[in-house]
């Protein structure tokens, strides 16, 4: 498959190229007839397994991390709704490397494997021109005019005097849930740009063992301010400790939406379980001074500077749950005016 590599000017000393495809769902009648199960309930589970190997298969090993043998890649899912032309699902690379021809030889190979491993539920149609890239990216939304928003886990703040000050919650969503965040973008009234980025990544083993000097710090204490939250805290850091644990650096970003939409994709994304309660959401808007480089890293691909790695780590179960394009079902998802292929406008309710 020969794809295309827009390559802008090189950033500091490195190269940066990127490709980009519309994602597409497969017309129903072909994607029902793919069922290894007896009913549509089979179908998605088997879809949400794809999916979940999908995200598995972007993350490094500890090993590749430390030797840098690791490609340097870069992921972002990506919805975009304009009142004219419709909802868009759009998938976006980036592959960094020394020099402009090896980042392009990077990107093109990191493309043909994404093309080639994403849950073949979707369709991809890659960007072949500049322009497409452009087109397909919404980079006409990302000139710093509209508000830039964060939207992050919620945290547990900690005593005064443990080290780290706080920790963020989890990101955890139900299969159906994300339903909610493309429902909620195809009503806004105006252009609104939805950004997820994720970028393999590892927990060092120095935060290893600050997790573990501050589980034992606040059990042995048994200060009376957060021992509401210390079996939550000892089955957190139980998660981050598992070993051969797989991470990414993620965030979550919104342009032109409203407070609403807010609501609509961090509580989507911050779902309470049986087995598991959350601090949920918070959202952090963009000063008048932050706001135009905001949009010019999520139009680049990067994380915006305002955070930490605390803020930023996620598991691939975390990643699971917020980096995923919506199913939609034989009737269609109400609500969702997606485009389809070789049209402008999709008229039809989902």
């Amino acid at each position: 498959m020969n794809i295309p590599i827009f390559v802008p000017k090189p950033i500091q000393e490195d190269w940066q190229a990127f490709f980009a495809f519309q994602v597409f769902h497969r017309p129903p009648e072909e994607w029902m007839k793919m069922r290894w199960g007896f009913n549509a309930g089979a179908l998605l589970d088997e879809a949400l397994d794809r999916y979940k190997l999908f995200i598995e298969s972007q993350s490094v090993s500890e090993l590749e991390f430390r030797t840098g043998t690791m490609q340097n890649n870069t992921l972002v899912l990506r919805g975009i709704h304009s009142p004219e032309f419709g909802l868009k699902m759009i998938l976006l690379g980036k592959s960094s490397a020394s020099s402009r021809e090896e980042a392009q030889q990077a990107a093109q190979q990191y493309a043909r494997e994404v093309f080639s491993t994403f849950p073949h539920d979707f369709l991809l149609m890659p960007a072949k021109t500049d322009g497409e890239y452009q087109q397909f990216g919404g980079e006409q939304w990302l000139d710093g005019k509209s508000s830039a928003v964060q939207i992050q886990r919620g945290v547990i703040f900690l005593p005064k005097g443990y080290e780290p000050h706080y920790l963020p919650g989890l990101w955890q969503a139900s299969p159906r849930s994300n339903e909610q965040i493309w429902r909620a973008l195809s009503a806004m009234p105006q252009p609104t740009l939805f950004n997820v980025i994720i970028k393999p990544a590892v927990i060092y083993p120095q935060e290893k063992i600050l997790l573990e000097e501050m589980k034992q710090n606040i059990s042995r204490q048994k200060d009376d301010a957060i021992s509401a939250c210390i079996p939550w805290i000892e089955s957190y850091t139980k998660r981050r400790q598992a070993a051969w644990k797989k991470f990414f650096l993620t965030q979550v970003h919104l342009i032109g939406g409203t407070e609403n939409l807010m609501r609509s994709i961090g509580s989507a994304l911050t779902r309470n379980s049986n087995d598991l309660t959350l601090p949920g959401y918070q959202a952090r808007e963009a000063s008048d001074s932050e706001n135009h480089q905001w949009c010019e890293n999520i139009r680049s691909l990067d994380l915006t500077e305002n955070t930490t790695r605390w803020d930023d780590l996620a598991d691939v179960e975390e990643v699971f749950s917020i980096f995923r394009f919506p199913y939609r079902p034989e009737a269609g998802l109400p609500g969702a005016n997606f485009t389809q292929p070789g049209k402008e406008t999709d008229s039809s309710p989902g």
